[in-house]
């Protein structure tokens, strides 16, 4: 019976637990949605996390506002999100030695195009 008690007085307690310093400033709050219409929803793939109802993007939704309350900036999540999920999670991927070919290849394709047009064009 103390056992009972003692958990439904944790339960009516744990809201009143989040104090004024654990809600998110309006500052946050942007930083937050900012950061959620940034980041792919891995299950559905075609959405943000802000979009997707999926179990994972919830989840993803709570670690980002809990790390946002906590003081981190927007580099350090998205360094946090890379280091988990890796680079696809990020709808733009970071400059980085394994994204070189993805930033460098629209230049090398123009290249290729201008010189396949004046050859034709000879």
């Amino acid at each position: 019976m103390k056992y009972l008690i003692t958990i439904i007085f944790l339960f009516l307690t744990s809201n009143s637990l989040i104090s004024a310093d654990e809600r998110p400033t309006t500052d946050q709050q942007e930083m937050y949605q900012s950061i959620i219409q940034e980041v792919r929803c891995l299950v559905c793939q075609n959405q943000s996390i802000a979009e997707s109802n999926a179990d994972l993007a919830k989840d993803l939704r709570a670690q980002i506002l809990d790390q946002v309350i906590a003081g981190k900036t927007k580099y350090e999540i998205k360094n946090y999100l890379l280091d988990r999920y890796g680079d696809f999670v990020l709808y733009q991927p970071v400059f980085s030695e394994k994204t070189l070919f993805l930033w460098i290849s629209p230049i090398i394709l123009l290249i290729l195009i201008v010189g396949w047009y004046r050859k034709i064009s000879n």
